[in-house]
């Protein structure tokens, strides 16, 4: 009797065994590609002009071969025989959006990608880049190319990814055990060693981290002039940021910026061991307190003076601030995310943010960098800082795809007008990108990357998330099409299978383990 329970169990333990890896290794479902082919004309649409500030009238914008072939009132060839006519009566008309700060997992065809279409995203610059060893969880270059392809293909609906960085170079921290030395740029003989490996992998951006040297900062800076690459990221701790704009750092990420060169012991905070692990609660209160606006003036002055953009991504304070509202924590659109990096990674982040939050004095402190933080974008923006609409996507209640219309939100919040952020995400993003001839506006010859929005953007900027259709890689995609998107990414997220190889990937992730090391 007992023989034959052994025998049972035993076989049940194959079986389960067996059934989890065919979970973990049978291919995930690809995402549906519910658009309709051909040329198309819109008809008597509202143009919303983000390069002349203003919205254009009953236009038709003919749509041949992927590219606006022209645009008038009441066109003739509107009428022609082979054009699938798209209503826009009463409708609006902007280009497509360009996120510029996200992250990219393996699964992004299942996850980002459908949450990106359906929202209007059809530009991505990507910000999370892999070391020299390939990654199980994290998108590395050799995704981005396969993507590439298979968008210029048609055999796979993805956004365009317009840049990708390098991996974070960040010193010693985050590199994974495996990775050559040079990875901890710790010299600046190390530092030339890391962007020659970069250009050869063929990387746009070099992303600087927080704990980048001096020495090593500059190194980076002029080699990669050298090698046509440009330099972005995190404003690196111990390096000014007179340094940062005199080297030509392309953009500074993030809205600690001007929260940290503003604080009047920004010196000493430098100078110190292990300034990250200083970074506590009584010291954002100091950053708080100790702001020097006069200080702040000048820095933004000489930013605006410069080429270096700024993308605030200011939704990774807001969810600081935040944290601890049940509301924001029960966000619907958690539906759309995996529940390992809801639970697993949204959670506890979230959690830590309303610890961090408490001040002994009572003061909520989070909550106060962040009104601090929408105050420098209003002034940084004032004096003409050039600003880019980045998200962070992926990161702690920063939902792919919807992040866009939220950071435009935010930016509105912070002072800038509507038109204003609209151009952030589309005209500017393009000119950051050096490919404005193509794309970004409404214009005959472009790309026909476009949005069709069931209310105007300049009157309420949340209308951008109103969308009647998309316009995308000779595609139109109805409200219909868009839903499926939805539908599949809500699907996906609530798969055992998916959430099954999501996990499974983060836990043989070099990069994944690394970071977590510190």
């Amino acid at each position: 009797m007992i023989r034959k329970r052994l025998v049972i169990l035993t076989g049940l333990a194959i079986a389960l065994v067996v059934l989890l890896a065919l979970l973990l290794n049978w291919p995930l479902s690809e995402m549906p590609r519910p658009g309709l082919t051909g040329d198309f004309v819109v008809r008597n649409v509202a143009i919303v002009d983000v390069v002349n500030d203003g919205i254009i009238p009953r236009r038709d914008v003919v749509v041949r071969n992927g590219r606006i072939d022209s645009i008038g009132a009441s066109l003739p060839e509107s009428g022609q025989r082979g054009l699938v006519v798209v209503d826009g009566t009463g409708k609006f008309l902007i280009p497509g959006l360009w996120d510029m700060h996200v992250h990219s997992l393996k699964i992004s065809p299942q996850f980002t990608h459908p949450l990106s279409i359906a929202n209007g995203v059809t530009g991505l610059r990507e910000m999370w880049g892999c070391p020299s060893l390939p990654d199980s969880f994290v998108a590395c270059g050799d995704d981005i190319e396969r993507w590439r392809a298979g968008l210029r293909d048609h055999s796979h609906l993805a956004p365009r990814y317009i840049m990708r960085s390098s991996f974070a170079i960040n010193g010693e921290q985050g590199v994974p055990a495996a990775a050559p030395a040079f990875f901890m740029a710790r010299s600046a003989d190390e530092a030339k060693a890391l962007v020659a490996h970069h250009a050869a992998d063929g990387v746009d951006l070099l992303k600087t981290y927080t704990n980048v040297s001096v020495a090593a900062y500059e190194a980076l800076a002029a080699e990669g002039s050298k090698r046509g690459l440009l330099v972005a990221g995190h404003l690196p701790v111990r390096v000014p940021l007179e340094k940062v704009l005199a080297a030509g750092q392309h953009s500074v990420e993030h809205p600690r910026i001007f929260l940290f060169e503003c604080f009047r012991g920004a010196a000493e905070f430098r100078a110190l061991p292990d300034p990250v692990a200083a970074y506590t609660t009584d010291m954002r209160a100091r950053f708080i307190d100790e702001h020097d606006p006069v200080r702040c003036a000048e820095l933004m002055a000489a930013m605006a003076a410069s080429d270096t953009w700024w993308v605030p991504t200011l939704q990774v304070l807001r969810m600081s601030a935040l944290a601890g509202n049940q509301e924001f924590r029960e966000d619907p659109r958690l539906r759309y995310i995996p529940f390992i990096i809801s639970a697993g990674l949204w959670g506890p982040d979230a959690d830590r943010a309303v610890a961090d939050a408490a001040h002994a004095s009572g003061r909520d402190v989070q909550a106060e960098l962040y009104r601090l933080a929408m105050d420098n974008v209003r002034q940084a923006h004032a004096v003409g800082v050039r600003i880019v609409a980045g998200t962070d996507s992926g990161d702690t209640y920063v939902f792919p795809g919807f992040a866009i219309h939220d950071e435009l939100a935010e930016l509105v919040r912070a002072g800038l007008t509507p038109i204003d952020a609209l151009r952030s995400a589309t005209i500017d993003a393009a000119r950051f990108s050096g490919k404005a001839r193509d794309y970004g506006s409404i214009e005959a010859g472009k790309v026909a990357d476009m949005v069709l929005l069931d209310a105007s953007p300049l009157t309420d900027i949340r209308n951008t998330g109103k969308i009647a259709g998309l316009f995308f890689n000779g595609q139109y995609l109805d409200r219909a099409a868009l839903d499926e998107l939805l539908a599949f990414a809500e699907d996906q997220a609530g798969s055992i299978r998916t959430n099954l190889q999501l996990l499974w990937g983060a836990l043989r992730s070099p990069v994944i383990w690394a970071q977590a090391a510190d």
